[in-house]
């Protein structure tokens, strides 16, 4: 990767000519390569760094010629390094071009600055990330165009230096490119290629073709092509045997926190009940697996009350989904006799067991030895172990021979790469409302990814060899690392937190809307925990006038844009609310979709400082008495605040929408009879809201955007009856003043 600024950018790649690219066939490095770097003496000497300095550091010279003739015969080291000297001098001319721009459009900028925006959005969207690209490879930076940047006569001073990572061998490697001895009059873009515009490059490192030996430097290459191979399954031993050295032993009484497990040590499998396990048994065993995995549309082995007494005698693997029996099959292999998973140890048919087993998801998860994650399985009959592992690449791997002293040539290769990041979307689980909980509650975690497989120990640091080595950790957009139950009891860091946990958790999908408090429910009661706060249907009591204010997510690219991004369609757009009860109209649970906080986005003004606004009470019925993480039968908001009544207008245009709407007042004029003074987010298709229906906008928070220019911000009410009303949306008016004559008032939410 490119470190450009303190980030890391994938190369830009270097102009190949179409009749260079068909003529190249060189793969492995160059004879100048192997001459002057990948020699048996460079070997030899980084076998012999002692182990407890932790880089390796040598240098060689090429001219840029030498690396530009190379690049083209199709070098794949030179390519590498070409490809970060084209990708810095392109970023160098980017961030110039955007240098000259003042400053980022404000929200509040009027027609006279709408030439200036545009000119903004043109470089904005210009993207380095390209390989062949389509049409612009810029993404609307016209301006620019790829040039041989090699073609300039110089010599570049590269420095490799070889990182050690937490196991103790040669993980990374950092390359320090720099120009000097230019032979032309001026200096151009390649020759400043120095000091703060020398080019850095970064690669993981790994080896292959050779046995695992501590002798040598580099981690091993696990090469796999499916899920469930030998290999990969005895590299999750090793890494559970050495997890179970460094982490305490499971506590002797987790095997009772679900009342039900699978039996899998016998060739048929029993349900059996944990309070049977003797004490002695739960003492041996090292507790129990789980499993997370996408139900799909639905199953039809699962344990119901006419079917438990044959399930707790004995029944064939053969009849469980495939994803379950592959789960059972990991289970054995990594020496588990238990393994928990939902369909088979809850009563499906039961509302009383449910009652039971649901509020003890949090500690089944978190005191589970090992979770299993199918995330890239669709369906529960699809099984993971046989699914090939497709691997990606911000930096292709380049195979250099790996040559020793006493042997000119060797089977074994040195492996330089970049792997690209984790891409969530491909792993289905990553849709699913369920499983977000029940990834971020266990201690570890072993994941059959579309990439390969995960393992995941947040008690103890990752070692950099085998599965995980030159990998980014698999994080479902979580912006914390470490057991998620560590929290510091600060409240604003607990708030941010779980908003973080609600906004990702809220753009999941479910096949049961009246699911959608109980399946995030571990995850509240354990924030709730450090909080010490009720909790309301989705809020905290403690912070209830800042939770008020979510908003559903910007629907700009509602449409999926110009078809670039697809997915963006159904997680941003706005849909019909459930027909059944879910929750009270002023929690974010009521809805279906993505939503935002809008109370933490800049300064603002409470309205109980500027506004009136202040919350008289909060009541819910639980629908599960003393769960109060749970489903709710109803909730009552009442509140003091200021009420204004505006004209609701609908936005017709799909690609041009920033919001879903506008609110308007009458005018004062003939030519001009209706003036839009705000703008409108709204909850869900809710078939009231006819354009030109009026709307009550009840005012939260003064907010000042734009210096010098305060906004109105609250939610959006229709009445329900002559008492009472429920929120439709959340907006924002431009204008304070329309609020300043009105008197507070106490409005009833429900």
């Amino acid at each position: 990767m490119l470190q450009y600024m303190g980030s890391l950018q994938p190369p830009r790649k270097y102009p190949i000519p179409q009749d260079r690219s068909s003529k190249s066939t060189t793969t492995s490095p160059c004879k100048s390569c192997t001459s002057a770097i990948w020699t048996p003496n460079f070997y030899s000497a980084l076998r012999a760094v002692p182990p407890d300095d932790s880089q390796f550091v040598t240098s060689y010279q090429v001219s840029s010629s030498a690396l530009r003739n190379s690049t083209l015969d199709g070098c794949r080291w030179c390519r590498t390094l070409a490809d970060g000297i084209h990708g810095r001098i392109f970023l160098d001319a980017l961030y110039e071009q955007w240098e000259k721009t003042e400053s980022w459009p404000s929200e509040g900028s009027n027609g006279e600055e709408s030439e200036h925006e545009e000119e903004i959005k043109e470089w904005d969207t210009a993207t380095a990330f390209n390989d062949d690209g389509d049409g612009d490879p810029t993404g609307g930076w016209n301006s620019y165009e790829d040039l041989d940047t090699l073609a300039v006569k110089c010599n570049f001073s590269i420095e490799l230096s070889f990182e050690r990572g937490d196991g103790g061998r040669f993980t990374f490697l950092n390359a320090h490119i720099e120009a000097f001895d230019w032979e032309e009059d001026g200096v151009n873009s390649v020759q400043k290629v120095s000091g703060e515009k020398a080019v850095d490059m970064r690669y993981h490192v790994n080896m292959s073709g050779v046995k695992e030996s501590l002798t040598e430097p580099f981690p091993l290459t696990v090469i796999n092509t499916v899920l469930g191979s030998e290999s990969n399954l005895k590299t999750i031993c090793d890494w559970l045997q050495k997890s179970d050295r460094l982490s305490p032993s499971p506590d002797k009484y987790s095997l009772t926190i679900p009342s039900r497990l699978i039996d899998v040590s016998n060739g048929s499998l029993c349900i059996v009940e944990t309070s049977e396990i003797s004490c002695h048994e739960s003492e041996r065993l090292r507790g129990f697996a789980a499993l997370s995995y996408v139900w799909g549309t639905s199953q039809t082995f699962i344990l119901l009350s006419s079917t438990k007494d044959e399930l707790m005698s004995s029944f064939d693997i053969q009849k469980l989904p495939q994803t379950i029996q592959d789960a059972i099959a990991v289970a054995r292999r990594i020496g588990y006799r238990y393994i928990w998973v939902d369909a088979l140890c809850i009563m499906q048919d039961s509302d009383a067991d449910k009652s039971q087993e649901l509020p003890k998801m949090r500690q089944i998860y978190q005191s589970a030895s090992i979770t299993i994650v199918a995330a890239v399985s669709k369906t529960a009959t699809e099984g993971f172990l046989h699914i090939p592992i497709e691997t990606s690449y911000f930096i292709d791997p380049i195979a250099i021979p790996y040559h020793l002293e006493d042997k000119s040539a060797s089977a074994a290769e040195l492996i330089l790469s970049y792997p690209a990041s984790y891409e969530r979307r491909r792993d289905p689980i990553n849709d699913r409302a369920w499983t977000y909980q029940e990834y971020l509650l266990p201690t570890r975690l072993i994941s059959f990814s579309y990439r390969g497989i995960e393992t995941i120990d947040r008690g103890n640091v990752p070692d950099a060899n085998g599965l995980t080595s030159g990998k980014d950790a698999q994080l479902p957009n979580t912006p914390w690392h470490g057991n998620f139950y560590n929290l510091n009891p600060d409240g604003e860091n607990l708030r941010q937190r779980w908003l973080s946990t609600r906004d990702e958790y809220s753009r999941r999908r479910l096949t049961y809307p009246g699911d959608k408090l109980v399946a995030i429910a571990a995850v509240a009661e354990e924030i709730g925990r450090a909080y010490k706060s009720r909790h309301l249907a989705g809020l905290w009591e403690r912070d209830l006038e800042l939770d008020l204010q979510w908003a559903r997510t910007n629907p700009g690219f509602a449409d999926g844009g110009d078809g670039k991004w697809p997915h963006l369609a159904e997680e941003i757009a706005r849909h019909a609310r459930a027909a059944e009860y879910v929750a009270p109209s002023w929690s974010w649970a009521s809805i279906q979709g993505e939503i935002e906080d809008r109370a933490s986005d800049v300064e603002r003004k409470t309205g109980g400082e500027c506004l009136d606004f202040s919350i008289v009470r909060c009541e819910v019925e639980l629908a599960l008495p003393g769960f109060s993480y749970g489903a709710v039968k109803s909730g009552t908001l009442v509140v003091q605040g200021r009420l204004h009544s505006f004209f609701w207008r609908p936005e017709r245009d799909r690609k041009l929408m920033t919001c879903d709407g506008y609110l308007a007042v009458r005018g004062e004029t003939d030519p001009h009879p209706e003036m839009q003074v705000g703008e409108v987010w709204i909850d869900a298709l809710d078939p009231e809201l006819m354009d030109g229906c009026v709307v009550d906008c009840l005012a939260m928070s003064l907010v000042e955007r734009v210096p010098g220019r305060e906004e109105v911000e609250g939610i959006v009410l229709l009445p329900v009856d002559d008492t009472r009303h429920r929120r439709v949306g959340y907006f924002k008016v431009s204008a304070k003043v329309l609020y300043d004559d009105v008197e507070a008032m106490e409005v009833t939410i429900i």
